[in-house]
């Protein structure tokens, strides 16, 4: 495995449309500028916030998305697997068929429940990918808010990784609380997503936030590649 996914490269990949979006001056510097001007100016970063935070989001999904990926491809036992993340899909399909109304179809769908899924509660079997679902997964991270994140992500088996990624920013030199600023900044974004224009991030300020979710996403990366080698590595646990 790559020591970074594939999900952090296109998340690098999508901050050149931002930084396009932050160099956008509507007059000279050197011009005193209009009402217009200033109004355009506050438009485009705020429009960047909001890009910016989308961004992250989709870079987070897709982190889980590529961890399935992997555990698809290689099919590991399920003694390599977090028992929650096998526990997500068995009982999703059990609130499926417990919505159904009482009949023949919900005995049939439930027959076949055990013996699709009771292999995933077998420590030896391999995982079968039919059985898994990235779209399942990544349905449990509704937004950036560190609660969520973690919630989503200890799902394969990673303790809490918000924690883990302010300890990675704290050894770069990086004197920051990870969630703190997470709340600061998805707050602002819903602010300015439910129409509060008070809301105003100047370039510097967007900037910093771009330098933070780069340096979260790689914490985020590496974090992800080291529960994937985890539950990937077909050698007994110890």
């Amino acid at each position: 495995m790559s020591a970074k996914l594939a999900a952090y490269e296109d998340f690098v990949n999508s901050t050149v449309e931002l930084n396009h979006l932050l160099a956008v001056r509507p007059v000279s510097p050197l011009v005193r500028r209009t009402d217009e001007a200033v109004q355009l100016e506050n438009a485009v970063h705020r429009a960047c916030l909001v890009l910016l935070v989308a961004h992250f989001e989709g870079f987070a999904k897709a982190a889980l998305s590529e961890y399935v990926d992997e555990i698809c491809a290689v099919r590991p036992p399920a003694r390599k697997m977090p028992p929650p993340f096998l526990e997500l899909f068995t009982r999703d399909r059990i609130q499926e068929i417990a919505s159904l109304p009482a009949g023949v179809d919900r005995v049939q769908r439930t027959r076949r429940l055990f013996t699709a899924y009771s292999p995933l509660w077998d420590q030896e079997r391999s995982i079968d990918p039919q059985v898994i679902s990235a779209k399942i997964l990544t349905r449990q991270m509704t937004s950036l808010r560190p609660d969520v994140l973690r919630d989503a992500f200890s799902l394969i088996g990673i303790n809490d990784i918000v924690a883990d990624a302010t300890s990675c920013l704290q050894e770069a030199g990086l004197s920051v609380r990870v969630d703190i600023k997470l709340e600061e900044i998805v707050n602002k974004r819903n602010l300015i997503a439910h129409g509060d224009y008070s809301i105003k991030p100047t370039s510097m300020d967007l900037e910093e936030y771009i330098d933070f979710f780069m340096a979260v996403g790689d914490a985020f990366s590496r974090c992800v590649v080291q529960a994937i080698d985890k539950a990937c590595t077909l050698r007994p646990s110890s």
